[in-house]
């Protein structure tokens, strides 16, 4: 008899806990299952946006593959890359694969001489939040096309007082050549010397070609191997 009283008070017990807490329960599991199984949908959502962007970009790379280094893209190469381009600025613009898309259509733009189509890929790139990898080649990639539209000092704005990380010595290159078309020769040296002594690279095609710009440069008082052999030294 007290087992049975024991389990009716058990019963009567799990009914007032559920009355009092039953729809809380259910509600709280509702909210967890349905939360993982929702993050688990917008994961796969986004992957699958991650890979339709990464195709459309490899698929815009193969058409100018198709090309010889250097040859220009026919019509109808152009307009597919073209519309390859705008179809991931549209459709996903918050992916690094868009910000490539307009940095290889600025490319091909200024391939053609069109260099204010160029700026506005390079600016939209600039202006969709990338990586800051990204973002500093970008950057000095407008600059250079600013600077070859004749707006030097808007170039060298671009380029001044920007933690350039691993790509110092290439903006430091690009401040010497922008105060070289400015005629400011004291500048330009200035810039080169750092450009030479930050530069990282094991490819001597990039230091033959540092070393060619500074000795365009030189004060009168300064000797050339002087100061190949003291760029050498700040480099080590």
């Amino acid at each position: 008899m007290a087992d049975h009283l024991s389990e009716e008070e058990q019963i009567e017990a799990v009914k007032r806990w559920w009355a009092e807490n039953g729809m809380q329960t259910v509600v709280a599991v509702v909210l967890v299952v349905g939360g993982y199984f929702g993050w688990q949908y917008w994961e796969q959502e986004q992957q699958l946006k991650t890979d339709h962007a990464s195709n459309a970009y490899l698929e815009m790379i193969d058409v100018v593959a198709e090309n010889a280094p250097g040859e220009r893209l026919s019509a109808d190469q152009q307009t597919e890359v073209n519309t390859a381009a705008e179809h991931l600025k549209e459709n996903h613009s918050n992916s690094a694969y868009a910000q490539f898309a307009a940095m290889l259509k600025a490319k091909l733009a200024v391939d053609n001489n069109d260099l204010d189509t160029a700026v506005s890929e390079l600016q939209w790139a600039l202006d969709n939040d990338p990586a800051a990898a990204t973002e500093r080649l970008v950057r000095l990639r407008l600059a250079r096309v600013e600077a070859a539209r004749g707006n030097i000092d808007t170039a060298l704005q671009m380029v001044q007082g920007i933690d350039a990380a691993e790509m110092k010595s290439s903006y430091e290159e690009a401040k010497g050549d922008f105060y070289l078309l400015q005629d400011n020769s004291a500048a330009a040296f200035t810039a080169y010397e750092s450009a030479i002594a930050s530069n990282a690279s094991q490819d001597p095609m990039i230091k033959n070609i540092l070393q060619l710009k500074i000795s365009q440069v030189l004060p009168p008082e300064v000797d050339t191997v002087e100061v190949s052999e003291d760029s050498e030294g700040a480099a080590e």
